[in-house]
């Protein structure tokens, strides 16, 4: 079985970034054309800017047309959204969800008795969502505005091995790496994405890289993260134009081999 998800993040409804609503709304349309649709759409963070009624009623808004189910978390610019304040838990397929509400910026003491609680009540392989990547991406600037105490979080994930993945967002851009026993996830912005810039000296900045999603697909043996360009860069081009002859027989091994994805 596998246990599709696909994850969007960092839309900032209501924010400086103009169409930021528009290219949510565009995001939703790619994951409905998916052929093979998400079993789940996760919202890691900062659906708004602001964290005003009017702000999360147009995410709801721009949201509702998904086919898929979805959950969401909250940002630390949507800390004043009551629907989203709060940890949980929930089921989804094969797995155990956690959804962390770190909108205040800090992962404290309770936080942590909270999750070790959580996370010892399943064996089951688990996803923690939270909005901040718990780590230093090397982006000076996102570093100085990142989760307090994530080094916590850290030695609650690495007592729970089951816990397989982490997924964030905040970062507005793809960064994965390895922490805690597991695998970290950032997606990137269905608003604008950051510079991927390693040096200290450079100002914070802004790329013209268009909207993404991330897309996990959990099988028996582990999970596969894809990047998905969403608007006029998702277009597809077949390549039987081209050749036509390399088709037949890549469908044709495709047709003699195992497959998780079937």
């Amino acid at each position: 079985m596998v246990f599709v998800i696909a994850q969007v993040s960092d839309v900032h409804i209501g924010g400086p970034a103009v169409g930021s609503g528009e290219r949510f709304s565009e995001a939703v349309a790619e994951i409905n054309a998916m052929s093979r649709q998400p079993d789940l759409v996760l919202a890691t963070g900062d659906l708004t800017h602001n964290g005003t009624e009017e702000e999360w009623v147009e995410f709801q808004e721009r949201i509702a047309p998904l086919a898929a189910p979805w959950e969401a978390i909250t940002g630390n610019h949507d800390r004043k959204i009551d629907e989203l304040r709060g940890h949980r838990t929930m089921d989804a397929g094969p797995l155990r969800l956690v959804l962390l509400d770190t909108s205040t910026d800090v992962f404290t003491d309770e936080d942590a008795q909270w999750l070790d609680a959580a996370l010892g009540g399943s064996e089951g392989p688990t996803v923690v969502a939270v909005h901040q990547p718990p780590f230093e991406t090397g982006i000076w600037w996102m570093d100085c505005v990142g989760l307090k105490g994530f080094e916590l979080l850290e030695e609650v994930v690495r007592r729970h091995p089951q816990t397989i993945q982490i997924l964030s967002g905040h970062v507005h851009r793809a960064i994965h790496t390895n922490w805690g026993g597991c695998s970290v996830f950032a997606c990137p912005s269905t608003s604008v994405t950051v510079a991927g810039d390693l040096d200290q000296s450079h100002d914070p900045a802004e790329t013209a890289e268009g909207p993404m999603i991330g897309l996990h697909a959990y099988t028996a043996n582990g999970v596969v993260t894809h990047v998905v360009p969403v608007g006029s860069a998702a277009a597809r081009t077949s390549i039987n134009d081209v050749a036509p002859d390399f088709i037949r027989w890549v469908r044709g091994q495709n047709d003699d081999r195992p497959t998780l994805f079937a």
